[in-house]
């Protein structure tokens, strides 16, 4: 039986912060798969949600410096 806690989604500010990043630079690095993000459909914009714990350990894996830097 699982005991863990449900780990809640978050937003991109949220994400942001616990990268160290801008929002717009989660949200770019979300859209082009670069992310772990979970979009949410609504209306013609799509919103992202993110685990925390995923997010780190995409982290922990490295960082694709292929991807062009953002200007913040």
């Amino acid at each position: 039986m699982n005991h863990d806690p449900i780990e809640p989604y978050v937003g991109p500010d949220e994400a942001a912060k616990f990268l160290g990043i801008t929002r717009l630079k989660v949200i770019r690095m979300s859209r082009a798969g670069l992310l772990p993000a979970h979009p949410l459909a609504s209306g013609k914009r799509r919103q992202w949600r993110y685990k925390l714990s995923q997010l780190d350990k995409h982290m922990q894996r490295g960082v694709d410096s292929s991807y062009p830097l953002v200007r913040q």
